[in-house]
């Protein structure tokens, strides 16, 4: 198996352990609402045993008591039911419980019935004798049912515990083992290819060697890099190119073996801490269980959870970093005013815990065409830095977006009167990982530099200027750039 198929496999394994751990953590929690729905339901079967015991003989019965009680409790097995899914059933029929659900439709029938009679009863179609009897047995099978309930359920959760966390824990282990051997698999391989390059054998044994030991994905590699190399001293005319070709070319692969070392370093790192994270987890979630401590292990499920949601945002963030260098051809009219609606809706998530507000002015006297995803990115990524960072001492946060045009270029404007950026830190804006306030929020530290590079991209104009008073970010791009 070539390294690609074997990185492929780490993905998948990788995908399945977090898909099952939202799945567990997920059912764990329905499972504790059927719980709370059940001591709802107990809670009006015994409100609605109260009603009935203060009827006196010869008085009045309160029948808009009644039939509120029998309402709420028909609500709670009404709930159930909705909430259980398809994928609910199939486990709860795997493992025999699905007379729970039964339960909850008898409950419901039941309610139904009972309701019925208490319109027979207002109506003259029964009398007072067989009306309080209709209510006793509703009221004796409701207690029975919600008495049956309880064992099901707390079967099914004990079920996703002893099997699903277990399988978790076993494709963590599973994955750190198999990535320590592919790890030392690529180092041997690269190490050997090193050595072989570096020995003073002959054209024809180095050959040889070179076939018999190397990976066919780095004999790609190297055969690769062979060719463009032959390519490019064919190509050059005199030593003086050469020079100059060979200067520029060496700094520039410096710079980007500098830049392509850091970015390696801080991924790698801000990718490896939740997963070290999820197994350190996994374990506590293990010791929870055998100690019954279910609470917890549904607190450590949804950290698992956490985690990998931060990881995820981390993930695209690299994504969308290494797109805003690829051309793109993709050019239509942009509906500024769609696209600022459809930045609010992404970040609902972030406006509606503060009280940043978000204003936008709009006046373009000229259609813009372009790529709209790099402007949507540009657009939100400022934005959602304006009110991650709002001010919690001043009275009214407040982000500003203004896009405008003049004969030439179009301009956006993002201000804040947030907390700023620290003056010592304001060279590094827009490197790559660079978060100044860690305190205050999470993020990847791309945001900017993916700004950066979509101006860039356009061959346009960044500046900024913060202080304690807040930030203004200004863009200025040229029409004929876009």
């Amino acid at each position: 198996m070539n390294i690609s198929k074997k990185l492929l496999l780490i993905v998948v394994l990788t995908c399945l352990e977090v898909s099952i751990t939202v799945f567990s953590a997920f059912e764990i929690a329905k499972g504790a609402q059927f719980h709370q729905l059940n001591f709802l339901h107990l809670k009006y079967i015994n409100q609605l045993d109260k009603a009935i015991d203060q009827i006196q003989p010869n008085t009045k019965i309160n029948l808009a008591a009644i039939e509120a009680n029998i309402l709420a409790i028909r609500q709670q097995p009404m709930n159930c039911l909705k909430a259980a899914n398809a994928l609910n059933k199939l486990v709860m029929n795997i493992i025999d419980t699905r007379h729970a659900l039964t339960l909850c439709k008898q409950d419901v029938k039941r309610a139904n019935t009972t309701l019925q009679s208490v319109n027979d009863y207002k109506n003259d179609k029964i009398n007072r004798a067989e009306f309080l009897f209709i209510l006793n047995h509703a009221l004796d099978e409701f207690n029975d049912n919600s008495e049956q309930f309880e064992g099901p359920i707390t079967k099914t959760v004990s079920f996703i515990f002893v099997t699903f966390i277990p399988l978790v824990i076993v494709i963590s282990l599973f994955n750190v083992i198999y990535i320590s051997y592919l790890s030392r698999t690529i180092s041997s391989s690269i190490r050997n290819l090193t050595t072989l390059l570096s020995s003073k054998s002959n054209k024809t044994d180095l050959e040889d060697n070179f076939s018999k030991s190397t990976p066919d994905e780095l004999k790609e590699l190297i055969s690769a890099a062979k060719k463009r190399i032959e390519n490019d001293f064919l190509n050059i005319e005199s030593s003086k190119e050469l020079k100059a070709i060979v200067s520029s070319q060496t700094d520039s692969l410096q710079l980007a073996n500098d830049e392509l070392a850091q970015f390696a370093y801080r991924a790698s790192h801000d990718l490896k801490a939740p997963l070290s994270a999820v197994k350190s987890l996994s374990r506590f979630i293990v010791k929870d269980i055998e100690s019954n401590d279910t609470a917890e292990a549904i607190n450590n499920a949804k950290t698992i959870t956490k985690q990998m949601e931060k990881l995820e945002s981390l993930v695209v963030d690299i994504l969308q970093l290494a797109k805003a260098d690829i051309g793109n051809e993709e050019r239509s009219p942009i509906n500024f005013e769609q696209l600022i609606v459809d930045v609010k809706e992404r970040l609902y998530w972030l406006m509606q815990d503060i009280p940043c507000q978000l204003e936008t002015h709009i006046n373009l006297e000229v259609e813009i065409i372009s790529d709209k995803v790099r402007f949507t990115q540009i657009i939100e990524n400022l934005v959602s830095n304006g009110l991650k960072y709002y001010d919690k001492n001043k009275p009214s946060p407040l982000v500003k977006l203004d896009i405008s045009n003049n004969e030439n270029s179009i301009i956006i404007v993002v201000s804040d009167n947030g907390i700023g950026i620290p003056k010592p830190f304001q060279a590094q804006v827009y490197g790559m990982f660079k978060r100044f306030n860690p305190e205050l929020c999470s993020g990847s530290g791309l945001g900017l530099s993916i700004v950066k590079k979509h101006v860039e991209y356009f061959k346009g104009e960044i500046t900024f200027q913060s202080s304690e008073q807040g930030t203004i970010f200004k863009i200025i791009i040229a029409v004929d750039k876009l």
